[in-house]
């Protein structure tokens, strides 16, 4: 009976385990796979889909990508290990808040920096395409506002 009850309060502890290193969620592919297959691919954002783009405007939004986002998997690393020192901090013996808080302020400002790069990188796409794509991309935009 003993050894049940442990079992069972073991259970949520495994359920918010992180998988081993190397594997992500789902098993599929990181968060950053949009920056560069393993076939170095470069793939156009969705909401470029319904836009019709000519081949050059495809050609020239995939090297802006490239640019910009060309060493995006040591990005996703440099946050993935992040994300382990503040797990390992925060179930060890000697946690301490303020490196938990300067870990924390590192990851803030390497989502910033990211965020403002993406930011960057949508509005120079916006430019290249045609003002009628741009209406339509528009348009798009504020049916997932509501």
């Amino acid at each position: 009976m003993k050894k049940l009850v442990l079992l069972l309060g073991l259970l949520p502890l495994t359920a918010m385990a992180q998988p081993p290193h190397g594997e992500h969620h789902g098993g599929g592919k990181p968060p950053m796979h949009m920056f560069g297959e393993a076939d170095g691919e470069q793939h156009l954002p969705r909401y470029l889909k319904k836009l019709d783009l000519s081949e050059k405007q495809e050609a020239d939004i995939k090297n802006l990508m490239k640019t910009r986002f060309g060493d995006g998997q040591a990005r996703f690393k440099e946050e993935h290990a992040l994300r382990g020192e503040l797990h390992a901090l925060s179930f060890s013996a000697d946690y301490d808040e303020g490196k938990t808080k300067a870990l924390l302020e590192k990851s803030t400002a390497m989502h910033q920096q990211m965020a403002l790069e993406k930011s960057k990188l949508d509005h120079e796409i916006f430019m290249l395409l045609t003002a009628e794509q741009q209406e339509k991309l528009k348009a798009e935009i504020g049916k997932f506002e509501h």
